[in-house]
């Protein structure tokens, strides 16, 4: 069966023009846009001739549209995305999906009693560098060890003297989280791409003192197979770090019995400017061999690969059910961190 998807936009902050640029290109029809600014949401209705709203309920009941977008901050996710499932409409979830797990929960069997689609968007899967790495995974043979990396440059947040910028701030109020849900979020979700759900977690999770803004985490994840992950998030204030020296460091390497992977990423607000990085080892070779791609938009890649599988009835991925897992993994990792214990890690499939 083939649907031409007619999107509803609910949110019109930064993450959105990446969004509506995927759109357009691809030539979708965006019917209806809220935003409680209107100013903020109109070049976008302008450019697409939208019906436009500040009541986001509105969208979600106009018959003409069939898949809600929501791009607004994490903490309202819940509540849009449970409202238009019930309302019968597809949905593509920005990241993280929801707030903790058992909202989640509740997503996950809200998608199935409806039987629509519902995506988390997470567009570092959609970098050539990781199709390609995706590719080579089952040549590497019994992987023992992966390290994760998300360092962000925030600014000096272990300093005391020094105020947090406002975002920063901001982060818990309107995301639910800083460093996990910003940053190490997408990392989680790219180990589970390749490695699958852990089974325990130990955890320690370093907050801005007398707040509950998150500004380090450090994870250790076990499988049932004795597999470990080395995690860690952070936000910190070192300029020149990383693959492209300008203190974004986000990188995974998954070391196998006959190889290695490496994955190096680029900014995440300007992936046309540069590639991200695959770098593979074949043991059997004694070979390292660097695949550089052209650098693209993977915001675009994600648009048009979602699109298809809302045309084509296709639940693809990152589904809801990725997006479920990567909100229990953070949910059990602030657990952890809080208990200070290791965490059998439940989950509820």
């Amino acid at each position: 069966m083939i649907m031409e998807p007619k999107y509803g936009i609910i949110g019109c902050g930064g993450i959105s023009t990446f969004h509506f640029n995927g759109l357009e290109k691809i030539g979708a029809k965006v019917v209806h846009i809220a935003d409680i600014n209107e100013e903020t949401a109109k070049p976008y209705v302008e450019r697409f001739g939208s019906k436009f709203s500040t009541d986001y309920r509105k969208v979600i009941a106009d018959p003409e549209v069939t898949v809600i977008a929501v791009l607004t901050g994490a903490k309202f996710h819940y509540e849009i995305c449970l409202a238009a499932l019930k309302a019968g409409k597809d949905v593509i979830c920005e990241k993280t999906m929801t707030n903790n797990k058992h909202e989640a929960e509740e997503l996950v069997r809200a998608a199935k009693a409806s039987g629509k689609l519902l995506m988390s968007a997470y567009m570092k899967r959609y970098f050539p560098a990781v199709q390609a790495a995706k590719e080579i995974f089952p040549t590497l043979g019994t992987i023992f060890s992966t390290h994760v990396r998300a360092y962000q440059h925030w600014g000096n947040l272990f300093d005391p003297a020094v105020t947090p910028p406002d975002w920063v701030i901001n982060a818990k109020s309107l995301y639910g989280g800083a460093i996990l849900k910003m940053a190490g979020s997408h990392m989680i979700d790219l180990t589970q791409y390749f490695l699958g759900r852990p089974s325990a977690l130990y955890a320690y999770v370093d907050h801005i003192p007398q707040t509950e803004i998150d500004r380090k985490a450090t994870s250790i994840w076990e499988y049932e197979n004795g597999m470990t992950v080395c995690f860690e998030a952070a936000g910190h204030p070192l300029n020149k770090i990383g693959y492209e020296r300008n203190g974004w460091d986000e990188r995974i390497e998954i070391n196998g019995v006959n190889g290695r992977i490496e994955l190096y990423f680029v900014l995440w607000n300007q992936p046309e400017k540069n590639a991200a990085l695959l770098v593979y080892y074949d043991n059997e070779k004694g070979t390292s061999t660097e695949y550089r791609f052209d650098a693209i938009n993977p915001f675009d890649e994600e648009v048009r690969y979602f699109h298809e599988c809302l045309t084509h009835r296709i639940p693809g991925h990152s589904s809801v059910m990725d997006g479920y897992a990567v909100d229990v993994i953070i949910d059990t990792m602030a657990e952890s961190a809080r208990l200070r214990t290791p965490m059998t890690i439940n989950w509820q499939d």
